[in-house]
């Protein structure tokens, strides 16, 4: 193996309480109160149906409309279902969704918000470890450029990369493999060469549809249970303890 491309949120960067305010803004530039915790929107968000930020903000948009909290729709048997059916008859107009993702982006990519979002401290080292050992490393990312190229260089995690892709890169995002693709391809490498690593259903069903190994990091965004249902192969707690694992078995080689 020559290779490892990683998720960014919850591998790297704890961006969930920053994400739920956000989520709070967005709603409530559309008149809705969001009235969940930080681990409930995070949970919401690690089913691969609603991993990118657009289809995130409609599937919140039909929850709290119809008087929901997700916290009690992720106690439901089919909880994506579930919501499906509610964004079947509601959903916002285009003004109100280009209002949400305007008042998102604005708190998400606000200098002093992005400063306060911590990287997972055996995150950032394990990325460390990886570049020091001589793999080619790659962040993919569901989430947008100018968010993540602002919060890299000022955590000072950037130059461990040799290529970063986000949604904006390929035709689709994760769960779809196009985004793996191309960074494999940006770093000259096949699939069949790389582990992937990330905390979602998004990440380890775009992995394995790619052909990269793929790696579960256990963020508590999904159940470990489901991360091997869906074929991660070894399930972390964190890059480090992976990176540590992968350096005891080159040196035993």
């Amino acid at each position: 193996m020559k290779g490892v491309l990683l998720d960014i949120e919850g591998v790297i960067r704890d961006s969930k309480n920053a994400f739920h305010h956000a989520y709070e803004l967005a709603l409530a530039s559309v008149g809705l109160r969001l009235v969940d915790y930080p681990a409930d929107t995070w949970r919401l968000r690690g089913f691969a149906e609603f991993n990118h930020q657009k289809e995130f903000l409609k599937a919140l948009y039909a929850i709290v409309k119809n008087g929901e909290r997700v916290s009690h729709v992720l106690w439901k048997k089919y909880p994506v279902q579930y919501v499906y059916d509610l964004m079947k008859t509601t959903s916002p107009t285009k003004e109100e969704m280009e209002r949400m993702e305007e008042a998102y982006m604005k708190e998400i990519t606000n200098p002093r918000v992005l400063r306060r979002i911590s990287p997972i401290r055996a995150g950032k080292k394990g990325v460390k470890m990886l570049n020091e050992m001589g793999f080619k490393i790659g962040a993919v990312t569901n989430a947008k450029k100018e968010y993540n190229y602002m919060w890299l260089v000022d955590r000072e995690i950037y130059d461990y990369f040799d290529t970063i892709v986000t949604s904006e890169d390929a035709p689709q995002p994760k769960p779809a493999p196009d985004m793996i693709l191309k960074a494999c391809k940006n770093i000259g490498l096949q699939p069949k060469e790389v582990y992937y690593l990330g905390d979602s259903e998004a990440d380890i069903m775009a992995a394995k549809a790619a052909g990269c190994i793929p790696i579960g990091i256990d963020s508590n965004s999904t159940e470990k249970s489901r991360l091997r249902e869906l074929g991660a192969e070894e399930i972390y707690s964190s890059v480090t303890d992976f990176a540590l694992k992968l350096r005891k078995s080159m040196e035993n080689e």
